[in-house]
């Protein structure tokens, strides 16, 4: 039952090491043989509202088959009526008569009494009925008896169903409902007899989700002590915490196996789903299933589709978010390494393992990084300009839709960026405009760009922006100037540090390259001058903790030595101070550029 895979199999997931731990595994006890039973047909049934056909419920039949589904589940309740409800045995009838290649294995209630009540109808004539309608194996529910008489009575009737399923050749299965409510040594002793008539099977039903996890072990491994003899266990869980597969899976762990629905459709709750617990087993614990991992998500999505009752977007594994990329990160690796690309981003295994595909939306955290991916999928370079008017033009399209989902689709995605391109490079020189009234202008996440242009620091240029409007360029000047001077001596050595060095190579600085343009003067610069600089700059940095910072624009290789020779004299207190001045002068100056329109445009 166990694959020993370890952490991972190539192109369909990777897992934490951790997870193959021998100390883990060692404290595994696996059921053997390993039975995943389904219940996804009865489930369908009982969940509020469902629309379902018999054509429907046959579908969704042979995608549990083609699934690798072995055992299913269906109920018939006369719930103390002479006729259980018609729906009922509508669907044991259609099923029941065709060869779907699993066991169908009925409870209900008047297979066995509680030895108080007797119901209208008998144990024999319920058998024969189920039996006649396709039924292979019989699954009384054992509940509490009210003393020793009625224990007696009970046990009496299970004789009598045993003897009943042998004649017309049949199996019986046990469940016991509430299990985690009840007393062991109240169900135990009913159980054992039922294994000594021949019990197939112990089907245990923690109806209420009254068992965490951990207390889920403990019990599983409690009544497997206490039973008199070994018989295979499994265990329905409903998900009123949050925990239905989680509790399935620690059962498993301590020798039951799951009971599981597509889809985790069920009443209240809903119950465990099939796809979470089997990936999981699947894949973080090595466990062999049965289950055909790509037939997941059609199957999830066929129960949906008969029963009219959606797929939670967020619904684990099969649900539309389950694949879907939105973060930047995420559609920017998307779109460079394409759908197929293993590891997908963000996820530990590849979606076409349980049969789904990974797709990206663009929405309102659209990044000028994910306008350049969408250039290179297309294979295109957009160029800064292109990048940012694309990205701008989606997150525009974005902000004007009114309702949820609020994203653009890749078709979508495809025309504005077509038609934003088209515009641009068709587009003659911009007309000048007032370059403060442009700032006060922008979106904020326009401005709030422009001004980390200026500067390299988040918080100043949130505040700045958040000043806005300012009118006049002598306002605007002293907002900037208000906030460096605010700065504290380690924001000031951290900011410092985004600066690159006198003579440092500033082409990968990026958009809109200040640094090259204010550093050009020493373009023609002798070798041997920018190699003094080099060194000045080191032995700056070694004397004062921080780089050498100064407003280099129109000063030569010459000036600059002389310089930085005179500063480093300084106290590291006046340093500071100098270098607070040439940090000011610097993003004034491209505060001054950026509103006079060189890097500035209306949206």
């Amino acid at each position: 039952m166990r694959d020993d895979h370890g952490d991972r199999r190539d192109g369909a997931f990777r897992v934490s090491p951790f997870n193959a731990s021998p100390d883990l595994h060692d404290a595994y006890d696996w059921p053997d043989p390993f039975t995943l039973i389904d219940s996804t047909l009865r489930k369908t049934l009982f969940t509020a509202g469902t629309l379902t056909s018999i054509d429907g419920f046959l579908r969704i039949a042979e995608q549990l088959a083609l699934a690798g589904v072995r055992h299913e589940c269906l109920n018939v309740d006369w719930t103390g009526a002479t006729a259980p409800p018609e729906r009922q045995l509508e669907l044991l009838r259609a099923v029941g008569s065709r060869d779907f290649g699993f066991t169908l294995n009925v409870f209900a209630d008047t297979l066995l009494s509680d030895g108080t009540h007797v119901p209208p109808v008998g144990v024999r004539e319920t058998a024969e009925l189920l039996v006649d309608l396709g039924a292979d194996t019989l699954a009384p529910g054992i509940v509490a008896a009210d003393g020793a008489d009625a224990r007696a009575r009970q046990l009496d009737e299970l004789e009598e169903l045993f003897d009943a399923a042998r004649e017309l050749g049949v199996g019986v299965t046990v469940t016991l409902a509430q299990v985690g409510l009840r007393d062991l040594d109240e169900m135990v002793p009913a159980v054992d007899r039922a294994v000594e008539l021949g019990a197939l099977r112990i089907d245990l039903m923690d109806s209420v989700s009254s068992l965490g996890p951990e207390a889920m072990k403990a019990f599983v491994r409690a009544f497997r002590d206490r039973m008199a003899a070994p018989v295979p266990l499994t265990m329905h869980t409903h998900d009123d915490f949050g925990l239905a597969a989680a509790c399935a899976i620690a059962a498993a762990t301590a020798g039951a196996s799951p009971d599981v629905a597509a889809g985790g459709v069920s009443y209240r709750c809903g119950f465990a789903a099939m796809e979470e617990v089997v990936l999981a087993l699947e894949t973080l614990y090595g466990v062999r299933t049965g289950i055909d991992l790509t037939a997941l998500t059609r199957l999830a999505h066929t129960v949906a589709r008969e029963s009219g009752l959606p797929v939670p977007p967020l619904k684990p594994v099969v649900g539309r978010y389950a694949h879907l990329r939105h973060m930047p990160r995420d559609v920017a690796a998307a779109l460079r390494d394409g759908p197929d690309a293993f590891p997908p981003p963000s996820s530990c295994y590849a979606p076409e393992m349980v049969g789904g595909r990974l797709e990206w939306v663009w929405d309102g955290l659209g990044t000028d990084d994910m306008a350049l991916a969408l250039g290179e999928s297309r294979g295109e370079r957009f160029t800064a300009q292109e990048a940012v008017a694309v990205r701008r033009a989606l997150d525009a399209a974005v902000a004007g839709i009114g309702e949820y989902p609020r994203w653009l689709e890749p078709g979508r995605v495809a025309e504005i960026a077509d038609r934003t391109l088209a515009e641009l490079r068709a587009a003659p020189p911009a007309p000048a405009v007032d370059g403060v009234a442009a700032f006060d202008g922008l979106a904020v996440r326009e401005a709030t760009e422009a001004a980390y242009a200026c500067c390299r620091w988040a918080p100043w240029a949130d505040r700045l922006v958040a000043g806005r409007p300012y009118r006049t360029f002598d306002a605007l000047d002293a907002a900037a100037r208000a906030g460096l001077a605010a700065l504290g001596e380690d924001s000031l050595v951290a900011l410092i540090g985004k600066h690159p060095p006198i003579g440092a190579d500033t082409r990968t600085e990026g958009p809109p390259g200040f640094s090259a343009a204010e550093q050009s003067s020493l373009a023609a610069a002798p070798p041997a001058s920018m190699r003094e600089i080099e060194r000045l700059n080191a032995a700056y940095q070694a004397r004062f903790g921080f780089t050498y910072l100064v407003a280099a624009e129109g000063r030569g290789a010459a000036d600059l030595v002389a310089d930085v020779r005179r500063r480093l004299r300084n106290p590291r207190s006046r340093e500071l101070a100098v270098a607070r001045a040439e940090l000011t002068a610097i993003v004034l100056g491209r505060l001054r550029r950026t509103v006079a329109g060189e890097a500035v445009s209306p949206s």
